[in-house]
């Protein structure tokens, strides 16, 4: 990543059209288990919350490959976390 707010901004965007969908599918579809969508919305909460935090804290301040690596791994740790929680979202209504 060029800039780490831009990362954190991301990382907001993500959460917040996963967040979305949960939502949409809670309020608009009647079948849908709503302590599941509750738990889908706080899982993407804290989420949210973990990978901001880890964006801001990288390790190996000095070593430019180190950092480098370490928003490599970050970002690589999003995007499943992010397919795991669209996964989750598929199977709200059983259609998974």
């Amino acid at each position: 990543m060029a800039k780490r707010r831009f990362l954190k901004k991301d990382i907001g965007y993500i959460a917040g059209d996963l967040f979305t969908e949960v939502l949409i599918c809670r309020t608009l579809m009647p079948d849908t288990d709503s302590a599941e969508a509750d738990g889908l919305m706080s899982r993407i909460l804290a989420m949210q919350d973990e990978f901001i935090r880890r964006a801001q804290r990288p390790d190996g301040n000095g070593d430019r490959k180190h950092v480098r690596a370490y928003y490599r791994k970050l970002w690589a740790d999003l995007e499943a976390e992010a397919d795991a929680i669209a996964s989750g979202i598929a199977s709200l209504n059983g259609k998974g």
